[in-house]
């Protein structure tokens, strides 16, 4: 009998959160994001209306990012791979097992954060890097180059830490795999 860790993760897409944020970011407008899960329809649409005029696009950044784990077209959620392998890494744990200590906040809404406000340093303030913060607000995210470096990083690099050096996983992600 398999316990309920062993069926979430045989529940798993092969696809990664991170890059569905950072397509649906980069390319949301034309429904690449939507193509990317497997939902083929809903793609054809998002392209033909440009994301409902920025406003789909922009929902699904949201939902991606904060809002409950997303699927592919077989059903299979999301994660956050970055989160998983940033985890097993610093603590030798099984995958079945992610209970550890990290940071209290979010990495769903640290990479919010970057996409709506970053050019003003929020994101480095949510972190706890108050003079980092405070150097990308007056740079304006470096004129933009910064923020973008920043948010790329938050999608797809290595989970970034807070001002503690703790690591700030992915909550639905964890959450996912210790239900």
């Amino acid at each position: 009998m398999e316990g309920p860790q062993n069926q979430a993760s045989k529940s798993v897409s092969p696809k990664d959160k991170g890059i569905l944020i950072l397509l649906a970011w980069l390319l949301g407008a034309l429904g690449v994001d939507r193509f990317y899960r497997g939902q083929v329809g809903l793609g054809i649409l998002k392209l033909i209306t440009l994301g409902g005029c920025g406003i789909w696009k922009l929902v699904d950044i949201i939902l991606y990012t904060v809002a409950s784990l997303p699927s592919d077209s077989n059903n299979k959620v999301i994660v956050d791979k970055k989160t998983i392998e940033s985890i097993l890494a610093k603590r030798g744990l099984e995958q079945t097992n992610l209970r550890i200590e990290v940071s209290h906040k979010d990495k769903g809404v640290l990479t919010l954060l970057g996409i709506l406000l970053g050019g003003l340093g929020i994101d480095r303030f949510y972190r706890g890097q108050i003079g980092l913060g405070i150097l990308k607000l007056i740079t304006l995210g470096g004129c933009g180059i910064w923020a973008l470096i920043d948010n790329i990083i938050y999608m797809v690099g290595s989970l970034p830490a807070d001002d503690s050096g703790r690591l700030i996983p992915d909550r639905r992600t964890i959450e996912f795999f210790n239900r």
